[in-house]
């Protein structure tokens, strides 16, 4: 599967410490990834927040900027 364009997020923080988030594609379709730790659920959502565009791979479980960016963007 290759990376796809997210254009929207829903995240869920679950009693115990875990968190789940959906990825929603353009064009439609998503994909979730579940029991992941919420300071790592924290930073994601805080990538999702910021960058844009963002991609998703599910295979790879790999999120990342959809462009390459210049260096010392300063962000």
């Amino acid at each position: 599967m290759a990376r796809k364009l997210v254009t929207h997020y829903a995240v869920f923080h679950n009693i115990g410490g875990t968190s789940d988030i959906a990825f929603y594609y353009q064009g439609g379709g998503a994909d979730s990834v579940s029991g992941i730790p919420y300071a790592e659920a924290n930073y994601i959502v805080d990538l999702l927040r910021n960058e844009k565009p963002m991609s998703y791979d599910h295979d790879k479980k790999r999120l990342s900027t959809f462009n390459s960016e210049p260096v010392g963007e300063g962000e």
